[in-house]
């Protein structure tokens, strides 16, 4: 038995395949997707009669039904065979059945059948006009009900008469068609051996007609009861269609022969999850027009549905420890004890580490942005696992293939908390410490996933890499998901400086410097300052510019992804998202909600660590411009010194706006 089965990226090819080719697919729903909603199945239908059978007969409820009546009557319990012999005709059938359909009560709506989310998101993609073909062995009409809610009104097919007259299928916008029959019509449902071994003439060639015209999705179908189905497909079926077969479960022989030949592929996910998966991706590439494959949108568009309480497609948790266990299998990060660099080289092996990142980054952010202390929960503890480096001999940019990891995954998730202000997040990533693997101390996890630090070039990968990823999972603008980098930039170097054994010495010092400049201010203006003062005050700025740069460096600035300005006015070089924060702190004071979350012991505090860190990367900014003036002695740009510039790439605003343009084409 083969079990040619579908991994999650091939799902998505499926979605894809939909979108591009709407209607080329149809679906062969079974019994299987209707149980969820509390209709049972075949089987279920046979167990729950046989006990009837049992009691009014006068012996206690069998605890297994189907031994019970093999023993008692001397035949296998089938579904088709007990009908048969409980009900003989068609109406008696149907009287029988539609209890398993109808609430005992019509008017309890706690009571009534309701579409499953596989009849939903099935739905959803014929509104889309993915799908319009259904094809349904069940007898229930809860398809229909879905169908409807989407605002479609569906033809359906319940029997040869039908038939007649009916449209070329593919001018219909929905066609359901009731292979066995429609439980509120008793001449048209097939349940009896002789039923179900031979279709009437009219639904057998509207079968044919589908069968060579469309692809099949077939789910929650076990291919036991049907021989007439079975034998059409078989007949008819066309190799350039792939058959995907929706089944959570062990298949049964015949199923598994049977998909076998048909070179059919396994979708091991119930029809909640598999239809739930697809309508994702179809709605992240209806949403985004992007490209195949798509992971990281359906994931995000997945993880959002899910915290939204509304849709359970997937269990979120165990998807994203799926993704967690899956990124830490990657050879990147199992070099062994003595690592070398791959035959394609170092930055080669950071691109495929960085490819292993992408759905766990989407999940993680989205999960950062929308969750809540308790999905929380579900990631930040991996964080830690990333920030060891192995106790190993080799090149140690090749031991810190972790870090880089870690860097991603940290920035995804304090980069949306800062988006979604969910401050409280933010400093408990900030705050996050993890004992240091060269000195006996905990050391921040803020300083060790600092930005492509773990690199050995100096290249901006991490923000080449993540701001996609970030722009597809949280589906902000540009530039909100600009200021919420620079935001988290600068509270993660303000963080590292406030933990910093020597910040409050640095604290102290600037201190009587702004001290000394006050004094010297109101003496200016009382008029008794004299020729001298205009020097003194110059020597006390620079003094408070120095105080201010080494509070910056107690930080780390390294290649950050930051804007800095020198306007000349009351500052030179500086980044003005922290000097907006600064205003805000000194503002609000205790009361600003950096504060109430614990991000600083104060208000003023965390304001002169920020002034700090704006400080120190305008000082980073202003010899950058420098060198751009004189690069292997040949001159950059225009030739004069910008007045701003973007610290990561060395570019002004405009020149990383067009290179930004220029990739997205």
């Amino acid at each position: 038995m083969t079990t040619a089965t579908l991994d999650e990226d091939t799902l998505l090819s499926l979605a894809f395949s939909l979108r591009a080719n709407p209607g080329a697919y149809a679906v062969l729903l079974g019994a299987g997707v209707s149980a969820p909603s509390g209709i049972l199945t075949a089987w279920g239908v046979v167990t729950d009669l046989i006990s009837r059978v049992a009691v009014l007969v006068g012996e206690d409820e069998p605890e297994d039904p189907a031994a019970w009546y093999e023993a008692r009557f001397g035949e296998e319990a089938r579904y088709e065979n007990l009908l048969e012999k409980l009900a003989p005709s068609q109406l008696e059938r149907q009287r029988l059945l539609r209890e398993y359909f109808e609430p005992a009560d019509p008017d309890d709506e706690t009571e009534a059948r309701k579409p499953t989310l596989a009849h939903r998101s099935i739905a959803k993609l014929v509104k889309a006009g993915s799908l319009r073909v259904l094809v349904t062995l069940n007898f229930d009409r809860l398809l229909e009900q879905a169908i409807r809610d989407e605002g479609i009104e569906p033809t359906i097919v319940a029997s040869a008469g039908d038939v007649a007259g009916l449209a070329p299928l593919h001018t219909l916008e929905c066609c359901i068609v009731h292979l066995h029959g429609d439980y509120l019509n008793p001449s048209s449902m097939l349940n009896t051996t002789a039923e179900l071994d031979v279709y009437e003439p009219e639904m057998l060639e509207l079968l044919r007609c589908i069968l060579r015209d469309y692809g099949l999705i077939i789910a929650g179908w076990s291919a036991t009861y049907d021989p007439a189905l079975v034998s059409a497909i078989k007949a008819n079926y066309p190799s350039r269609y792939t058959m995907m077969w929706v089944e959570p479960g062990f298949q049964s022989t015949l199923a598994a022969e049977f998909r076998q030949l048909m070179n059919g592929y396994l979708v091991p996910l119930d029809a909640d999850t598999a239809f739930g998966r697809i309508s994702d991706s179809l709605a992240a590439l209806t949403n985004r027009a992007a490209r195949h494959p798509l992971t990281v949108s359906a994931a995000a568009e997945t993880a959002k549905r899910e915290l939204s309480g509304r849709w359970v497609a997937i269990r979120l948790h165990d998807t994203l420890s799926r993704e967690f266990d899956r990124l830490r299998r990657v050879p990147e990060l199992n070099l062994g004890s003595n690592p070398t660099e791959a035959e394609d080289g170092y930055l080669a092996m950071v691109g495929r580490l960085e490819e292993a990142c992408r759905v766990p980054a989407a999940l993680v952010s989205t999960l950062a942005y929308w969750g809540s202390d308790d999905t929380d929960g579900w990631w930040i503890e991996e964080l830690d696992r990333f920030s060891h480096q192995p106790r190993a001999s080799g090149l140690v940019k090749l031991l810190r293939m972790n870090h880089i990891a870690g860097s991603i995954l940290f920035y995804a998730a304090g980069i949306a908390a800062v988006a979604s202000r969910r401050y409280p997040l933010l400093r408990r990533l900030l705050s996050r410490e993890v004992p240091s693997g060269h000195r006996d101390e905990d050391e921040l996890l803020a300083r060790i996933f600092g930005t492509d630090r773990a690199l050995e070039n100096a290249s901006p990968r991490l923000y080449q890499f993540l701001r996609p990823v970030l722009s597809e999972s949280l589906s902000i603008t540009s530039e909100a998901l600009e200021d919420a980098w620079q935001q988290f930039e600068v509270l993660r170097n303000a963080k590292m400086v406030m933990a910093n054994r020597g910040f409050s010495d640095a604290l102290e010092a600037l201190s009587d410097a702004e001290s000394d400049l006050d004094i010297e201010h109101r003496i200016g203006a009382e008029g008794s300052g004299g020729d001298n003062l205009g020097g003194v005050q110059t020597k006390t700025l620079r003094e408070r510019d120095e105080r201010l740069l080494w509070i910056g460096r107690l930080g780390d600035l390294w290649n950050v992804h930051l804007y800095a300005v020198d306007r000349r006015l009351n500052e030179r070089w500086h980044v003005p998202v922290a000097q907006r924060l600064v205003k805000e702190l000194y503002t609000q004071g205790d009361t600003h909600p950096l504060i109430r979350a614990g991000l600083g012991p104060n208000s003023q505090e965390l304001a002169v660590a920020l002034r700090g860190v704006s400080s120190c990367a305008g000082d980073i900014a202003n010899e950058l411009t420098w060198k751009r003036l004189n690069v292997g002695g040949n001159r950059v740009g225009s030739g004069f010194l910008p007045d701003e510039i973007w610290i990561d790439t060395g570019m002004t605003a405009q020149e990383l706006a067009a290179h930004h343009e220029a990739n997205s084409l």
